[in-house]
This record gives structure tokens, sequence and C-alpha cells, in this order.
């Protein structure tokens, strides 16, 4: 039986990747991960130091330097995978999740509610690490929610896993450890070094590789200044308000407050409870970023919104028994019914345009295999990249990424060689090597130049 159920999952995961991958395109934060790993494999380390550069992630690292032995090419095709496949488990633990709740039906709304969402599935083409962790993290509150002491220890392990993504982990997996061990202190080391497994591992990665075992938290806070990110306090409730309407709809996220409150005042399940504790840690580890002085991006609210669409799609399990529930069903419903073609419309626009950037990605390694950009590269002290090529840059060239200057200028000066997106660099530019979408442009040779101009 157990068979069957793997060989059927992962033909679904083949089939999702096979449908999905020519639309999926890897996120800086990917790019980043697979050249510090590639980095890693080379026996080098890494600087992590260089400014405006994207908070370091050790899991996403690790993942990268496994890849990195398939080569660049392959590695950012794994990669981009393993993407489809953690949407695909996101979808399949927000189900679960709602199936425990209500039922069945409910678990299949929830994975309908979540996989049709234009924000959702825009971070999943970009592969965004917040997927995984939202996967993560929902899958162990299923796993809590079926038996919420006998899956402790896969739940834990779950938690741990997502806290070397993104550290709001810790808080889920100190406060379940917490609850566990009120009950019964038998397993309490092993409860314990689980909780606290990810932290530690975070704090040794930064202080080995940076010297400071708080560079992520400084790092961060540093970049969301310097990028114009939202942060700090003042912007918790518009970026709450903002992120919560973007990703779910608040007649949806509404409805599932409903069914939370109508299920823990009735005192109908304790898995509501476990949803409902979901939701609240979500929101709350939200509100740390913001006490924190950390970006405040709505992907960060994935966790809390997806659970309320597991309580919202619940709603099902009292039609037509209760008047309460079903009102949570009309208004779980009215947004994605409303919206239905402004969704669909909004969806295709940005799969378009990811399919833009997955050709793009192929123009930027296409051109870097030629043999003249090689040599050209090769003869100048100094590499510039447009910002969105800048990790990739340095994975194809085999360097580390601090070593690929961003680019100021489509345009080199004396000595230096750019990477510019082709949009950027006027037609006719002399010693342009136009590939698609991305242009080659060497100030190191000036007799050169005429051979990249023919080459091109």
């Amino acid at each position: 039986m157990r068979a069957a159920v793997l060989f059927r999952a992962l033909a679904v995961g083949v089939a999702a990747v096979w449908l999905a991958f020519p639309y999926v395109t890897l996120s800086p934060d990917a790019r980043y991960s697979l050249a510090w790993g590639a980095e890693l494999m080379r026996g080098g380390a890494p600087d992590l130091n260089a400014p405006l550069i994207p908070t370091p992630h050790p899991l996403p690292i690790g993942v990268g330097a496994l890849l990195s032995l398939l080569g660049p090419r392959a590695a950012a095709d794994a990669f981009s995978a393993l993407a489809v496949l953690a949407f695909c488990l996101l979808v399949y633990a927000v189900f679960r999740l709602a199936r425990t709740v209500g039922g069945t039906a409910a678990g299949a709304l929830a994975a309908v509610l979540v996989a049709t969402r234009p924000r959702l599935d825009f971070f999943a083409a970009h592969s965004f690490i917040d997927i995984p962790f939202a996967a993560l993290v929902v899958l162990a509150a299923a796993l809590v929610a079926e038996r919420p002491r006998g899956n402790a220890r896969r739940a834990l392990l779950l938690l741990a896993a997502a806290g070397l993504l993104r550290p709001e982990a810790w808080l889920f997996a100190a406060v379940y450890a917490a609850w566990l061990l009120l009950g019964d202190r038998r397993d309490a080391l092993r409860t314990l070094a689980l909780a606290a497994a990810a932290p530690l591992v975070w704090l040794l990665f930064d202080l080995v590789f940076t010297g400071d075992p708080l560079h992520s938290l400084t790092g961060t806070r540093h970049n969301a200044v310097d990028l114009h990110r939202p942060h700090g306090l003042d912007q918790l409730l518009p970026r709450l308000d903002v992120g919560v309407r973007s990703l779910l709809g608040w007649l949806t996220a509404g409805a599932g407050a409903l069914v939370a409150a109508w299920c823990l005042l009735a005192r109908r399940t304790a898995a509501a409870g476990v949803a409902a504790a979901l939701v609240a840690l979500g929101v709350a580890a939200f509100g740390a970023l913001g006490v924190a002085d950390l970006p405040l991006n709505d992907r960060y609210l994935l966790v809390p919104v997806c659970g309320l669409a597991a309580l919202a799609a619940a709603s099902l399990a009292g039609v037509p028994r209760s008047p309460v529930l079903v009102a949570a069903l009309v208004l779980a419903l009215w947004t994605p019914i409303w919206d239905a073609g402004h969704d669909r419309r909004e969806t295709s626009d940005m799969l378009a345009l990811s399919k833009d950037k997955h050709r793009a990605d192929t123009d930027l390694e296409r051109l870097l295999s030629r043999r003249p950009v090689r040599a050209a590269i090769a003869r100048c002290p100094h590499v510039e990249a447009s910002g969105s090529g800048r990790a990739a840059t340095a994975a194809l060239l085999h360097r580390d990424a601090a070593e690929v200057l961003i680019s100021q200028s489509p345009l080199p000066e004396r000595g230096e060689a750019v990477l510019s997106t082709s949009s950027s660099v006027p037609r006719g530019t002399p010693g342009a090597v136009r590939a698609g979408a991305w242009t080659f442009i060497s100030g190191c040779d000036q007799r050169r130049r005429a051979r990249a101009i023919d080459s091109s």
C-alpha cells in the first residue's frame, strides 16, 4: 500500500515538473545559494559579507553544494525542479491539514484555494524559499493535528528543516516543544535537541563564514534600509493588510477565522485548535519581524494564510447543519469565484513573464559558453553584471558571487567586462556580443573588439 502511494506521488511530481518547468525561473536567493554552494564544493569560503547580497540560508546553500556536482546548468535545472516539487508539497500539506479538520472534501477545497492564488503561483514560479518553508511548517502542523504527540519526532524534524530556511520556524518549534514537555518529560532531551537544532546550526554557520553569529540578523536589517524594503513597527499593520489581501483575500481569511472561532467555542475538534495555533503563531512571527526591524514582505505570511485557507475550507464539514459554517463557506468562496477571471488573467500574465525570464536565463548561459567571451573575461581584472545576473554569472564562471561586481552602467570602463541586459545596450554598440536577452562588452582589449563584433 505504501509503495503504491509513493509511486502515485512520484508520478504526480514528475508530471508537475514536466508541465511547469518551462515557466520556472530562479530567484536571486536561489541563484546565490547555488553560487555559494558551488564555492563550498570547490573548497572555498563564500564571501557573505559583500554588500547588497541576500541573507544566506543554510539549507538552500547545502542543497546548492550538492547540486553543484551536476555542473552549473544541470544544478539550476534541478533547483527549478525542486521548486515545483516544493509547491506540490505545499498544496498537499494544506490538503492534509484541512482534511484532518473537516474531511476529504474540505482538504480538496483548501488545496484548490491555495493552488489557484496568483501570488502563490508567482512565488512558486520564481523559486522563492518561502514555498518549501511553508510546506514544511504546514505539513508539520498537519502531523500534529492528526496525532498531537504520536507524530512529535517527525513534526520536530520538519520544523528543524524549515528552521534552516527561515528563522520563523524556531518559534513554531519552541512552542510545540514547550507544549510537549508540559505533558510528558520522558523524551525531554531529544525534544529540546530537535527544537534547538536549527537556530544552533544557523548561528554556527554565520560564525564560521562571517565571524559574527548574528550576521544574518544584522545583514538583513541593513539590506532592508539600503534596498528600501518595508520594515519596522509602523509598517506592520499596512503590510499585514497587503499580505493577506494579495495572498488569500480578506473574505476567505475571515471565513477561516470564523471557522476557527466556531470550532474552538463548540469544542468540536482539536485539529482546528492546531490550525488556529498555526495562524496565531504565523502572525506573531510576522510581528516579531516588525519588532526586530526586519523586512516585512508579503510572502512571510504564507504560513498563517495557508492555515486560514485550511480552516475556511473546513466549513464544508458543517454544511448544511450549521448556519455559521454555511456563512463561512459563502465567505470562503466569494473572492475565488468573483475574481476567477481576474485571477486567471493575472496568473497567465505572470507565467508568460516567468517563461520569458526562463529564456533569459538560458541566454545568459549561452552567452557565457562562447569561447571569445570566456577568453575576454579571462583577460579582464573586473567582471560586472546587471544585478539580476550577478549570482548566475558567478556560478557559470565558477567564481564566488562577491567576485562579480554589480554593474552601475551597461557599458564598461577600461579594465572591465560587463554583462548587461540587451534592452539596456543600444544596437550597434562597438564590441557588443549579444545572445538574446543578454549582451557582453569587454573594455579590456580594444584590439579585439572587431572580432567580438563579427562573432555577435
